[in-house]
């Protein structure tokens, strides 16, 4: 795209957007083999009623050339609101993704206008 045409693509920073809910990983414990039972003392102290639990337990997979043993992860995820960075992280990447995408539909319009509408230099 020509940088002629750059100022119409600039986007403001969409501020009436809401800040979305984090989920931020504050434990991780990997067992070996297919654990059923968790001790509760494996966990942290300071767990929270909102706190999501993520138990996910893999029976493993046996080959000649990819194999993994059998195991169980435990993971706490604690939601929270984005912080002041990652809001306007967000929000300028977005300003920014809106910004490139216009350029390309107008580059795909300026090369199906060329190819579709008849020049001057062509009809003489």
């Amino acid at each position: 795209m020509s940088k002629r045409h750059e100022y119409l693509f600039e986007h403001e920073v969409d501020t009436s957007k809401p800040r979305k809910i984090v989920k931020e990983e504050i434990f991780s414990k990997q067992y070996d083999g297919e654990e059923r039972e968790i001790p509760i003392g494996d966990l942290p102290e300071d767990l929270e009623p909102t706190d999501l639990l993520i138990y996910s337990s893999d029976p493993g997979h046996y080959s000649d050339n990819n194999s993994y043993d059998a195991h169980t992860i435990v993971k706490i995820l604690r939601p929270r609101l984005e912080t002041d960075e990652e809001y306007s992280d967000r929000l300028r990447l977005s300003a920014q993704f809106l910004s490139k995408a216009k350029a390309r539909r107008y580059d795909v319009f300026m090369k199906l206008k060329d190819e579709f509408e008849p020049s001057d230099e062509k009809n003489s």
